[in-house]
């Protein structure tokens, strides 16, 4: 694991708990303490948290905490190439479809580059290029205002263009999701594009690794049970499979790339699927 990924996973722990010990952050990441201690140092100068007898207290917001592009992009990466696999059977040769700008959608993206008759609207300028080239995908990207530390394109003219169109499936990534709470994220931007994208489909999947449950995050999306359809990984627990299947909402848990059956599903589609 690089250092990068090591100290986002530091911050997922300390947005989530406020507090941690070294102890258990060298469990969790399976390093040895010195380099724990190298860890709570550098983003104690960041001013991230500050270091305590033992461990660390988070000086974040747990609720706005954003990671940048990045830091997305080296996390979580054999889950979200299991979700992308998993996903990749939603979609269907001539469907009309909505690719969110997160690191998770983005997996997805390269999977669907050898689709024919797919339509793919995006918010994310990366899928736009890893989609530039594939002949049977036509691409419309939305435009905005560029948030440039999460590479994410929203603002007034990305909803005049949600406005406008309708759609066979949204595909959307999830910053924080709480089965009372609902889905939410660190950004208000991001968040009215989401609720933009699924008023516009007919189907609303979302991709989650297990990091994102039960969490709540600065601004609100909307219920959990908007969404249809939720993807995620086995290192999701239990607990928060089965609220989400008593909400009605199909869960999917994608087995690791090495398992021989690619998912399995949970429960039923809901009915608004």
């Amino acid at each position: 694991m690089l250092a990068e990924e090591r100290r986002f996973q530091i911050r997922e722990i300390l947005a989530a708990q406020r507090t941690v010990t070294a102890i258990d952050l060298c469990e969790r990441l399976k390093v040895t303490p010195a380099t724990i201690r190298r860890d709570l140092a550098v983003l104690e100068q960041e001013g991230v948290l500050v270091r305590s007898h033992g461990g660390a207290v988070s000086r974040m917001s747990s609720t706005n905490f954003q990671p940048s592009y990045d830091a997305l992009l080296r996390s979580n990466n054999e889950e979200k190439r299991d979700i992308a696999r998993a996903a990749e059977s939603f979609v269907l040769d001539g469907d009309t479809i909505f690719l969110e700008g997160s690191t998770t959608v983005f997996e997805l993206a390269r999977r669907l580059a050898h689709r024919q008759r797919l339509t793919v609207v995006t918010n994310s300028p990366t899928i736009v290029c890893e989609l530039q080239r594939s002949p049977g995908v036509t691409v419309l990207c939305t435009g905005g205002d560029l948030q440039k530390d999460t590479f994410y394109l929203s603002g007034e003219w990305a909803q005049r263009a949600l406005s406008e169109i309708r759609l066979d499936k949204a595909i959307l990534g999830v910053s924080a999701i709480d089965p009372e709470y609902g889905v939410s994220t660190a950004s208000h931007a991001e968040a009215q594009i989401k609720k933009m994208v699924m008023k516009a489909a007919r189907t609303r999947i979302a991709l989650a690794d297990h990091g994102k449950f039960g969490k709540q995050s600065f601004a609100y999306v909307g219920p959990a049970t908007d969404l249809n359809i939720l993807i995620t990984d086995t290192g999701t627990t239990p607990k928060h499979l089965k609220e989400l299947k008593d909400l009605g909402i199909q869960v999917v848990v994608a087995e690791p790339s090495s398992t021989p059956a690619k998912a399995r599903i949970h429960a039923h589609s809901n009915k608004k699927n």
